[in-house]
């Protein structure tokens, strides 16, 4: 595995981080939140010798919509985010497939009502999937053309999609698209990576490193035992941790290094 971390969206934090994490981590993830702001910060950092990876804008995206004007525009933002990923260098562009518009039913018990709702919300879920398909599709052949890789992570909430490692398996219809396993997100799930491992095989190709309490996306710093399994395996591997302090990078590092899972520093500076 190859060992990556998330940086602060300001430029002059962005290089900070860069400057104490090099030797020890290989590439970083870029926010395409923040990313016109940073291109020229990651410019930089590939200069240091960093691989970049871009994550796709996804707050009000919605490449699954079933409004066909909000779907196109969801499109384009991911079109461009796409370019911008193949003009900083990135070698893959991790994106969200989005979510369904509703998943308020009562529970069971509550109301006779329920079984109908659960109903209609599968069926939602199934048109919304079928949707995202066909988007991902167009993306996927973009993406082809620019040299970039284009990831589909799985997502944590009930009205989100893919959440299971069956929904992501429906994604293997689409030549060319390879996978995420967000370890956090398939926690709050209630599945377990081996799961996705499974079925996804070798189009699984990024990991994003984290953990929580099982109920709230917390990003606390993932345990050693999380990332064990992906030790040999061809994957990029992103320690996915807000922007708290780099010495939480830097003993995530040390820990790893330790058990023999990434190699010791090589350079930089000493923490």
């Amino acid at each position: 595995m190859t060992l990556g971390f998330r940086p602060p969206k300001d430029p002059e934090g962005f290089l900070a981080y860069a400057r104490r994490l090099r030797g020890r981590y290989a590439f970083i993830e870029v926010p395409g939140s923040a990313a016109e702001a940073l291109e020229r910060a990651a410019l930089e950092a590939r200069a240091m010798g960093f691989r970049l990876t871009l994550h796709a804008r996804y707050l009000d995206v919605y490449p699954a919509s079933p409004e066909p004007v909000i779907r196109q525009t969801s499109l384009r933002i991911l079109e461009e985010d796409l370019a911008r990923a193949a003009r900083m260098g990135a070698e893959l562009l991790n994106l969200h497939a989005g979510n369904i518009p509703w998943t308020d039913y009562p529970p069971p018990g509550l109301s006779s009502a329920h079984e109908a709702l659960r109903e209609a919300e599968r069926r939602l879920r199934e048109e919304a999937m079928e949707r995202a398909l066909e988007s991902l599709a167009r993306l996927t052949r973009l993406a082809l053309d620019l040299g970039v890789r284009l990831v589909l992570e799985n997502l944590p909430a009930p009205q989100e999609i893919p959440r299971t490692p069956g929904e992501m398996a429906r994604f293997l219809e689409v030549p060319d698209l390879y996978f995420c396993l967000d370890l956090g997100h398939a926690r709050m799930a209630g599945e377990a990576p081996e799961g996705f491992l499974e079925v996804l095989g070798e189009r699984l190709v990024h990991v994003h490193a984290h953990t929580n309490d099982g109920r709230y996306d917390l990003h606390l710093t993932p345990r050693l035992e999380e990332m064990a399994p992906f030790r040999g395996r061809p994957c990029t591997l992103l320690v996915e941790l807000p922007p708290r302090s780099v010495e939480e990078y830097l003993e995530v590092h040390r820990s790893l290094a330790s058990a023999g899972l990434v190699p010791e520093a090589t350079g930089g500076e000493e923490a």
